[in-house]
């Protein structure tokens, strides 16, 4: 029986959202989050997904005065206890829960607790650990479970089939240095993410709260820590107000291309490959072994395709 040949309308692939949005608590990252949330899915609260770590403190943005200038709507709800565990495939439980049930937006609020309450990478680290002699926890790191997890938080930063907005605590961060007389002293390095150093080369659009909104006159102001979408530059303020969240709509509707997001976001990999191999002389021979392995040991640092190319870090960088 012979085939018969189909044609459809040809439609340009709309680019999802993949924005992250870091802050102290109680600085406002879940409310921008909502928001957020809100304008990528169309205005429909029914499509927002809400996967809450927080003791239920998304369940308090419901019904409220907010800031894209109406009361918050019934969006759809669902909690990570410390019961169920936080380990990052049970984030990718719900959200693949979320886009089967019919999502456009979903917020992981936050996805800090993946890294260091239980369940989290850094809880599966001490296990592992102690099955090992001396407790060794430099070789916990290569755990078959430990490793799988690591690449699974990294997954859960962008979706091609919807829009991902992800929030992480932050802390002061300190180290020695030299106190100019031969001794050490204590010295903050500003404020961190709770978070794997990896996690900075996933997402899209990375930004630092400032002040929260209130009502629907105070919109959130957040600071640019990282973009890749043209209309908000690295370094700069700006008010969330509902008209700029919908430009980034639009330019991901009609604008943005995936693939070129996902080269740029290939090129981030290829320089922290560069500048940790740079750093770390010992490393390079480890390195070639493990391009052989992945049947890539011919291929050059600069044409190892992405998933591959992140694979290769977080286990070099294990």
């Amino acid at each position: 029986m012979a085939f018969v040949p189909k044609f459809i309308d040809a439609e340009r692939e709309q680019c999802k959202a993949s924005i992250m949005i870091e802050g102290l608590t109680g600085q406002g990252k879940s409310g921008l989050a909502l928001a957020f949330g809100y304008i990528l899915s169309g205005k429909q609260w029914d499509k927002v997904y809400f996967i809450d770590t927080e003791n239920r403190s998304g369940l308090l943005l419901r019904g409220i005065p907010f800031s894209v200038g109406e009361i918050t709507g019934k969006f759809k709800y669902g909690e990570l206890t410390k019961d169920i565990g936080y380990k990052p495939s049970n984030y990718t439980i719900y959200r693949d829960a979320a886009k089967k049930a019919g999502a456009l937006a979903v917020i992981k609020d936050s996805i800090s607790h993946a890294w260091q309450y239980k369940g989290g990478v850094l809880d599966l680290v001490n296990e592992a650990a102690k099955k090992l002699r001396n407790n060794d926890k430099y070789g916990a790191w290569r755990d078959e479970t430990v490793v799988a997890e690591k690449l699974e938080l990294l997954e859960l930063i962008r979706d091609p089939q919807v829009h991902v907005i992800t929030t992480v605590r932050i802390k002061e961060g300190y180290e020695y240095v030299d106190d100019g007389s031969g001794g050490k002293k204590l010295q903050s390095v500003g404020m961190q993410q709770i978070q794997q150093d990896e996690l900075q080369y996933e997402p899209d659009l990375v930004l630092r709260m400032v002040s929260p909104g209130y009502g629907t006159d105070i919109h959130p102001v957040a600071k640019v820590v990282k973009s890749r979408y043209p209309m908000l530059i690295k370094g700069e303020i700006y008010t969330f107000i509902p008209e700029l969240m919908l430009q980034i709509k639009v330019y991901l509707e009609e604008g943005a291309d995936p693939l070129q997001l996902l080269e740029q976001q290939r090129q981030d990999y290829i320089q922290a490959v560069t500048e940790y191999l740079n750093s770390h002389s010992n490393a390079k021979p480890i390195w070639d072994v493990m391009k052989k392995d992945a049947g890539h040991g011919d291929t050059k640092l600069a044409d190892i395709p992405l998933g591959i190319l992140k694979k290769l870090y977080i286990t070099l960088t294990s």
